[in-house]
């Protein structure tokens, strides 16, 4: 017997009427059970975006291909499986937020893994610490905005 899996299907299309039911279906034909669905249209590009996440018993090669008969030209899809994103958080001397951020990934109430917490001011490196996440210091002393700017870039 099959163990169910969890994968991503991410599309981006051009919008046009019909789609998120052409996507469900095809998820239905295929016996996925769509454990969260989120969509947006971008009115001024005229882009249509969908994240699905689906449990099941999967054929990637089937799946993608029945997506790629029911979509429009010039779609992008994906199918990935699901994970916790793994995320960097830049900060400066407020810890409200991020006390707030690292407090809800620690205790499941925000799905992802903080990788690290990038500061300009060594200020709330102890807080990050307490959560054995690295804290990596971007100084900006001594430095003007533009070079503290590329300084930053070269990091990405």
């Amino acid at each position: 017997m099959h163990s169910l899996q969890r994968k991503v299907l991410r599309t981006i299309c051009p919008d046009q009427k019909g789609l998120i039911a052409r996507i469900t279906n095809i998820c239905y034909k295929h016996e996925l059970n769509i454990v969260q669905n989120n969509e947006f249209v971008d009115h001024r590009t005229g882009r249509f975006f969908m994240r699905t996440e689906l449990e099941g018993i999967f054929n990637d090669s089937t799946l993608l291909a029945d997506l790629d008969s029911a979509l429009p030209e010039g779609s992008v899809r994906e199918l990935n499986p699901a994970g916790r994103r793994r995320i960097v958080i830049l900060v400066t001397k407020e810890a409200h937020c991020l006390g707030d951020l690292l407090m809800k990934a620690n205790y499941g109430g925000l799905d992802v893994e903080i990788a690290a917490v990038i500061g300009n001011h060594d200020t709330l490196r102890s807080l990050v610490e307490r959560f054995d996440i690295p804290f990596e210091l971007v100084s900006h002393e001594g430095l003007s905005r533009n070079e503290h700017d590329q300084k930053d870039g070269g990091r990405h």
